[in-house]
């Protein structure tokens, strides 16, 4: 009898420990669940830092360049140091971006179209001597004129993706960058999106 209470208590124990570690399991399961998004998130917002003191620092070595040049490097190719920018910024510019995606310098100006005026000249005048009379004089003239219009600059660094190199983040958390380094649209401001490219305008 003694025995069979005995094998009994231990059966009942390993039941119970049996519950014990499904539960433990489960809340795990739910900790993990919770956890996961939130590491995300953190490893992101590092990626995020990492990219935006990027970006500060290759647009003060433009910047500088043009300080000291008078105008801003040639337009590069995806990938490829600028004329002249090769000692001045780091070798993360021919390599991935944090996001992904590639480097590439953009400096280009659009020309403007000139405008035309024309304009219109009436003058009238009387006089009245001894007596009675009236003298009139009428002058006409017309003038036209031409004026040109200036270029837009646009000097920018740009992150161009493909499927190749796609964005390694939420493509939701750009505004937040954009909310670091302008305005908080990334429609407008000196950070845009445009297509499957990131903008990072110096002069526009």
């Amino acid at each position: 009898m003694a025995l069979t209470r005995y094998k009994q208590s231990c059966s009942d124990r390993a039941a119970y420990t049996l519950v014990e570690i499904a539960v433990v399991v489960t809340i795990i399961g739910i900790l993990a669940t919770l956890a996961v998004p939130y590491f995300k998130r953190v490893k992101e917002s590092a990626i995020i830092s990492t990219l935006e003191n990027d970006l500060r620092i290759f647009s003060q070595e433009f910047m500088q360049y043009e300080l000291n040049f008078g105008t801003y490097p040639d337009t590069s190719t995806p990938g490829t140091y600028p004329n002249g920018m090769a000692d001045r910024i780091s070798s993360t510019w021919i390599q991935s971006s944090v996001i992904g995606g590639t480097y590439r310098w953009v400096h280009a100006s659009n020309n403007g179209n000139g405008g035309n005026g024309n304009g219109n000249g009436n003058g009238n005048g009387n006089g009245n001597g001894n007596g009675n009379g009236n003298n009139g004089n009428s002058n006409n003239g017309n003038g036209n004129g031409n004026g040109g219009g200036g270029g837009n600059l646009y000097a920018y660094i740009e992150i161009t993706t493909n499927s190749s190199e796609p964005l390694r983040i939420d493509s939701t958390r750009l505004s937040e960058i954009d909310g670091d380094l302008d305005d908080g649209n990334t429609g407008s401001g000196y950070f845009q999106v445009s297509g499957m490219s990131i903008r990072y305008y110096l002069e526009q």
